[in-house]
């Protein structure tokens, strides 16, 4: 489940008042920002028309924005995890993060009761009023952050949607967005899909794979045009 809020801030201290300028922050622990559809589908058009002038020699009819996307590495490992354990080979799998143990037992009560309670029905968009509470009560009691359950929380189908979306309602055309490596494979090609441009900031082992105050300011004097921070903390994979 991820939420958001995304911040709008100015670059003000002494040793960055050089970029006195907006710069929007993308908070993933916390994650994403809410738009209208239609917005949504504006945004995805505009790029593929910036990016692309023509699709006449497309033979198959695919979608241009689909040849800039790189594979998955680890849908692509985890594909051949599962082929491999059809063929009755015992695997340990470490390329997706899922856990080896079940979901707790009230959980799988919960999920059976509201079944049978006829919970099966579409949800309002951003999700349930209720969940939206719930989530924001349990933001409040674990990290001491209040969020408004009606204004600031959304319900996605998992953090890459989520994420997703968030580039979208923000990322335009040759808009730069700096990603903090090492980094969840998928970042670089959300950002590709939305017509921006993925700028990799390399972090060190020594400083626990941290983006510090030194690597950000760096990477914003060499590059123009940066509108997207991916900031994910804790870090996916380091846990920096």
């Amino acid at each position: 489940l991820f939420t958001g809020r995304v911040l709008n801030t100015k670059m003000m201290s002494r040793n960055m008042s050089s970029f006195n300028k907006s710069l929007f922050v993308l908070v993933l622990s916390a994650a994403t920002l809410h738009h209208t559809s239609s917005f949504l589908l504006k945004q995805s058009s505009l790029a593929q028309k910036s990016l692309y002038s023509t699709t006449k020699d497309n033979d198959v009819g695919i979608n241009p924005l689909v040849s800039s996307v790189k594979i998955s590495k680890t849908v692509e490992v985890f594909g051949i995890v599962k082929d491999m354990e059809a063929n009755g080979i015992k695997v340990t799998s470490l390329c997706v993060g899922e856990p080896d143990f079940p979901p707790p037992q009230v959980v799988l009560d919960a999920a059976v009761q509201a079944i049978q309670d006829g919970k099966t029905t579409y949800t309002a968009v951003s999700g349930t009023a209720e969940l939206r509470t719930a989530i924001a009560a349990d933001l409040l009691s674990r990290k001491g952050v209040s969020y408004n359950p009606n204004t600031e929380i959304i319900v996605g189908n998992g953090a890459k949607q989520c994420v997703y979306q968030g580039i979208l309602a923000t990322v335009g055309v040759g808009d730069k967005v700096l990603i903090p490596a090492p980094y969840w494979p998928s970042y670089p090609e959300m950002v590709s899909l939305a017509g921006g441009i993925p700028v990799i900031v390399n972090t060190k082992q020594e400083d626990g794979y941290l983006l510090t105050p030194e690597l950000l300011k760096d990477a914003l004097e060499e590059n123009d045009g940066v509108k997207l921070l991916m900031l994910c903390n804790p870090s996916n994979p380091t846990g920096g």
